[in-house]
């Protein structure tokens, strides 16, 4: 008996490599691997949403519109970055290089190093471009490297179940995280004093370094799909298989990035996770200011009070649990009541300052996090089903396209919410410094309780309108995916189930019966 000879034909002799190896199941330990990528985002992201623009105007000599615009900038550059890297991980198969080590793993395996580069945003007393240099440098690696991981759910598994097992894995990693970079960095700010830059780059570095290890264990716990000669030759019929120059290929991503919002369901998926994700910058960029200028503690405080993230991991583990039990607009509903009530009691403290502060404060923080972490989940639960319904449309697997978007979505409002800050901080005649806090005018503080309480409690209630509309579900999934296959194995459009024909109008405000691709069945 002789061993069947590999094709080495740079395509079929790739096959059998572990990156492309399916497990049968996904259980605890797989999920495990792939939820500790999370140290990636957190590493490049943990401590910028709350102490970035804060350690511009305080250790730098930055104002809070200065420090803003360099948010601004950074938007502006990652919105090319965030529309080639989706494209670029979906399309790089077609290179030997990409088959060998994987259209999604090249990627994850180049964060580990890119991890540590977060560390040179913390040097204090630079000037302005340097700072400006370091935001985007870490910013555009950030989108550039996680967009891969963020299809790897949707190529893993089919299964509604083991994709809430990772999703869940991956948010209550997360939230696990947050909650530890911000005790790290309080003890920071305890061993140095307060007027001290340090602690900022110290915590970094720890960070970076944990999340280099992490990774790895996601990159050697994970698998990817296979896109095969037939899969491939499809994709070329599309693109007639003409050769196109780098301005076409451009043109050709931005028209993929604009398609995606064709799908009603991926439209309302955004409005709901853009507004969240603003709510939740606008908040962590100024409770540092909160906790210090209005209410006059300590840095250390609003680290401390920072760590009520700890609430998510129970309550990410709960929601992994309900979300196979009722619907994601049902499970929405429960995260916004704690919020708007956290949002009004803030205001209450500032102008009423009641005995026992510190748990009033611990309160607030509690019920916020309670709420923020549902809102968290909830998106990146849903995400991976997402994509399918577009495969309806297109054909096409266009995860990564549709991740990107995501992400854009993700970056532009956690700089956003920094802009806004910024900008209405120094509105209001915020002080900057160079050398720790100084004492703020009473119009930059009623500025601060206003962000913290108003504008946090009116993105809120936008969420809340894109939850009412929202129609993807465990059923509806379902009946995507049976559709794909029944037409993947010859079926024809017209013999189409009715009530299948109607949920996908609805989920795609696309009559069925004009999408092209399936017509030649």
């Amino acid at each position: 008996m002789t061993d069947q000879k590999v094709l080495h034909d740079g395509w079929d002799e790739y096959r059998s490599k572990r990156i492309y190896r399916a497990k049968k199941k996904i259980g605890f330990w797989r999920s495990i691997g792939f939820g500790v990528f999370s140290s990636y985002s957190q590493a490049m992201q943990g401590m910028v949403v709350t102490w970035l623009l804060f350690f511009y105007t305080t250790f730098c000599g930055l104002s809070a519109v200065e420090g803003a615009s360099i948010f601004a900038i950074g938007r502006v550059v990652d919105a090319f970055t965030t529309l080639l890297a989706g494209n670029i991980s979906d399309k790089f198969y077609k290179l030997k290089f990409g088959r060998r080590f994987g259209r999604r793993h090249f990627f994850l395996l180049l964060a580990a190093p890119a991890a540590l580069i977060a560390i040179i945003q913390w040097v204090p007393n630079m000037n302005y471009i340097y700072y400006l240099a370091t935001y985007l440098i870490t910013n555009m690696m950030l989108s550039f490297l996680e967009i891969p991981y963020d299809t790897l759910s949707n190529e893993m598994t089919k299964d509604y179940n083991e994709r809430t097992k990772l999703s869940t894995s991956r948010m209550v990693f997360a939230g696990a995280f947050a909650p530890l970079i911000q005790w790290v960095i309080a003890q920071m700010f305890k061993m140095w004093p307060k007027t001290s830059p340090v602690p900022y780059m110290t915590a970094q570095a720890i960070f970076s370094v944990g999340a280099f290890v992490l990774i790895l264990v996601t990159y050697f716990s994970t698998w990817e799909h296979f896109v095969t000669k037939e899969e491939a030759a499809v994709e070329e019929s599309h693109s007639n298989g003409q050769k196109r120059s780098v301005w076409v290929l451009l043109k050709s991503a931005v028209k993929s990035y604009v398609s995606t919002f064709k799908i009603k369901a991926y439209r309302i998926h955004l409005l709901i996770f853009g507004a969240s994700y603003l709510a939740a910058s606008v908040w962590g960029t100024v409770f540092a200011y909160y906790i210090v200028d209005v209410i006059g503690l300590s840095s250390a405080t609003a680290a401390y009070l920072s760590m009520f993230s700890l609430v998510s991991i129970p309550i990410t583990i709960i929601a992994g649990w309900a979300i196979t039990k009722i619907t994601p607009r049902a499970l929405y509903m429960y995260a916004y009541v704690p919020i708007i009530g956290a949002c009004a009691a803030t205001a209450f403290v500032a102008f009423n300052r009641p005995a026992h502060i510190i748990v009033w404060l611990s309160v607030i923080c509690f019920f916020y996090n309670i709420g923020q972490y549902i809102l968290w989940f909830i998106p990146w639960n849903v995400f991976p089903f997402i994509p399918d319904i577009d495969t309806v449309v297109t054909g096409e697997n266009r995860s990564g396209v549709f991740a990107s978007v995501m992400m854009f979505i993700m970056q532009t409002s956690i700089a956003l919410g920094t802009i806004v800050v910024g900008l209405m901080l120094d509105a209001s005649g915020f002080v900057k410094s160079s050398s720790g806090s100084v004492g703020e005018p009473e119009s930059a503080k009623l500025m601060i309780v206003g962000i913290i309480s108003i504008v946090v409690g009116l993105l809120i209630v936008i969420a809340l309108i894109g939850a009412m509309k929202f129609k993807v579900t465990r059923k509806t999934s379902k009946v995507v995916n049976a559709e794909i296959k029944r037409l993947r194995d010859g079926g024809k459009m017209a013999d189409v189930d009715p009530q299948t024909e109607a949920t996908l109008n609805d989920l795609t405000e696309i009559n069925y019966h004009d999408i092209k691709v399936w017509q030649n069945n």
